[in-house]
């Protein structure tokens, strides 16, 4: 199985107050990883095949990103987890929370839109 949306339930806080809710999550195998690294990878390269194009330029561009994209694959293989949504209320205010985080690594800290206070995200 490479790639499987997985559902989980969420405590979001802020102070004494709480409330639930559900956040899916898309969680990569093996497989999904090392594809995704290879479509970085590519992507990469193509950009720094773009910024040979790019006169006077492209001296300095072309090495930056061949230096850079190393760390990039590597950020982008290390990935386990994608948020994909969230549904939960914002324990101040009431109002949805929009969670804003890519990886799923708690605790998260979201800020709410309508309140702006720093919300606290844990598994439940």
């Amino acid at each position: 199985m490479t790639t499987e949306v997985i559902t989980h339930h969420i405590v979001a806080r802020y102070s004494e107050e709480s409330t639930k809710g559900t956040i899916e999550a898309l969680h990569f195998g093996e497989k999904a990883k090392l594809q995704r690294s290879l479509k970085t990878s590519l992507v990469c390269l193509g950009v720094a095949g773009v910024c040979l194009c790019i006169p006077g330029a492209h001296f300095v561009l072309v090495p930056l990103t061949l230096l850079v994209s190393p760390l990039i694959i590597y950020k982008v293989h290390s990935q386990d987890t994608k948020i994909i949504k969230a549904d939960i209320a914002c324990p101040k205010c009431h109002k949805p929370l929009e969670v804003l985080s890519s990886q799923e690594r708690y605790p998260l800290f979201e800020n709410c839109g309508e309140c702006h206070r720093e919300i606290r995200i844990d598994k439940a």
